[in-house]
């Protein structure tokens, strides 16, 4: 049986990730992945300081639930994704705190923003190992395929940059102890500042290292290559979970190109997608519209169909 550097073969590994998730499960109840909705809730987060208050905001949630323990976690413009652990009430509980929190902050900074919007009411149930996974990397991966300047590695609001970088993990500026009480007041926003004094702190805010539970995300992956592989690659998986929240789901060129070959040699027995005729472009355009999310622009640059074309096939809203 072929095995690894470290002298681990792939069921070994497969089977240790096993037990990752299943004593997970016991011991805190189950697992979730909480999304608020972003098509009609108007932009919350909209400077970095913003950003930077949902960052430790997150991790005084966090230490104020113990019962709640997150394993990953990206804040959006205007919606957030947490995958986490805990009771449904508690997991819910977590929430309503990080919104009435959230709500107090914005009000203080003489923000008014609706957050009628900014809810759930229901998190998603993660119970397989293999929907774990994908839950995982389609919340570390949520900003990269939004934004072309990122990478999955890049953005700074979330856990995303931690996972299997053993460099990032040991950033820090300062630990919540070497502040002062001035520092660390303007850091949680609050006079009362009951907080591990071992938190660590980067970029002005509480770091995802001091909070996040990354032995168990990282430890649901076999290595880091599978964790990398699963961030890239499973594309059909993350339009399902979209397709479960009701999220816009986006897919870069590469993974467009992807999915545009296989439909090929599925259904065209591997043609070209340029020489394919009109009728068979239209209908793979709509299937990257409708089910993949494309814009007319990528459809173009997929397909070679004219721009009068998708404008008359999707018009402008």
């Amino acid at each position: 049986m072929a095995k690894d550097v470290n002298g681990h073969s792939f069921y070994e590994k497969e089977d240790r990730c096993g037990r990752v998730f299943a004593l997970t499960i016991r011991q805190y109840g189950g697992v979730w992945h909480l999304c608020t909705p972003g098509e009609k809730q108007p932009i919350i987060f909209k400077d970095p300081e913003d950003y930077v208050f949902a960052m430790t905001l997150m991790a005084m949630c966090a230490f104020d639930c113990p019962s709640v323990q997150v394993i990953t976690f990206i804040i959006m413009s205007n919606h957030i994704h947490i995958v986490l652990c805990g009771s449904e009430d508690d997991v819910l509980a977590f929430f309503a705190m990080f919104k009435r929190r959230l709500q107090r902050y914005l009000a203080e900074k003489g923000q008014r923003t609706d957050l009628s919007n900014f809810s759930c009411e229901k998190p998603i149930p993660i119970q397989t190992l293999e929907s774990l996974r994908n839950q995982i990397c389609y919340t570390n991966r949520n900003n990269f395929v939004v934004d072309p300047g990122q990478t999955p590695f890049s953005y700074p609001y979330g856990a995303n940059a931690y996972y299997f970088m053993p460099a990032v993990q040991k950033w820090k500026d300062a630990c919540f102890g070497d502040l002062t009480l001035r520092e660390k007041r303007r850091l949680v926003h609050a006079r009362e500042v009951g907080y591990p004094e071992s938190f660590v702190v980067t970029n002005g805010y509480f770091s995802p290292i001091s909070f996040c539970r990354l032995d168990i995300g990282e430890g649901v992956f076999r290595d880091a290559r599978h964790y990398f592989n699963h961030l890239a690659k499973n594309v059909e998986s993350y339009r399902d979970i979209a397709k479960v929240f009701g999220d816009s789901v986006f897919y870069t060129d590469d993974e467009l190109n992807d999915v545009v070959k296989r439909i090929c040699k599925e259904k065209h027995a591997g043609q070209r997608p340029s020489l394919l005729g009109k009728n068979e472009k239209i209908e793979l355009a709509r299937l990257l519209r409708y089910d993949y999310n494309a814009d007319n622009a990528k459809i173009m640059r997929m397909l070679s169909l004219s721009k009068s074309v998708l404008d008359q096939l999707f018009p402008s809203r």
